[in-house]
């Protein structure tokens, strides 16, 4: 649910839900669950009161109970004894993961409720969904350029004073000897900006910027880059080099 494009599904994050008696935000119970999944001891109560999630004053005994035959033939955390088969956290942790799931559920079919209803919600949710895979391309296409120039630069200052180079481009794209084969037909000079250009180049010292070769990757849909994409009849890679 999580993504470094944009913000997480605001409507599901403060969507309540109710555990062992106690009513909180998805968020909470989500984040409740993530702090006992990391915790190496059976304690319920005592961990989610030390992280301050409200979740702590909940019934995780009554919660649990459906859950615990299934629990004790969970593996073993690898301790002795019974420090090392945390029943009742574990059933409460599937307790927890099943309301989550049912809230997700919920929430999808609300959603696909008013798509139904209302043909201009569906298309503004169709075009914020445009919009943040557009985010999620470009950052993505902006980093792998970012990649590659930064380890042709490595490979680059390892055979310092074998060769000398006067490309015009940014240094991993075009005819630089150390371009990846995604960016060897990004050809556009590059500006000044951040990266330093190596002690081989005729310029050695001088800055550029790896910008215009991100935007010839992304007018060619940024396929080459590695950067995942799903809508394959609405991408083309236009012969960009594989």
């Amino acid at each position: 649910m999580k993504a470094n494009t944009g913000p997480v599904w605001p409507a599901l994050m403060s969507r309540l839900v109710a555990v062992g008696g106690v009513t909180v935000s998805y968020a909470d119970a989500d984040a409740a669950a993530d702090i006992l999944a990391a915790s190496r001891t059976s304690a319920i109560m005592p961990v989610l009161r030390a992280a301050g999630n409200p979740l702590a004053a909940c019934d995780y005994f009554g919660v649990a109970a459906p859950y615990v035959e299934w629990a004790r033939y969970a593996p073993k955390t690898g301790r002795a004894g019974a420090a090392g088969r945390h029943v009742t956290k574990v059933a409460f942790l599937l307790a927890v993961e099943r309301i989550l799931d049912r809230a997700r559920e919920d929430e999808v079919a609300a959603a696909l409720a008013a798509f139904g209803r209302d043909e201009r919600y569906a298309a503004a949710m169709a075009r914020e969904a445009v919009t943040v895979r557009e985010r999620a391309l470009a950052a993505g296409v902006r980093a792998s350029v970012r990649t590659a120039v930064t380890r042709a630069l490595a490979a680059c200052g390892e055979h310092a004073g074998e060769f000398t180079c006067s490309e015009a481009t940014a240094c991993g794209t075009g005819a630089c000897r150390f371009a990846s084969p995604a960016y060897r037909q990004a050809v556009a000079p590059a500006g000044p900006g951040r990266f330093a250009r190596p002690a081989n180049h005729v310029r050695a010292g001088t800055t550029f910027t790896e910008a215009a070769q991100a935007g010839e990757a992304l007018a060619v849909g940024g396929r080459a880059a590695g950067v995942p994409v799903f809508d394959d009849d609405a991408v083309a890679t236009r012969g960009w080099a594989a």
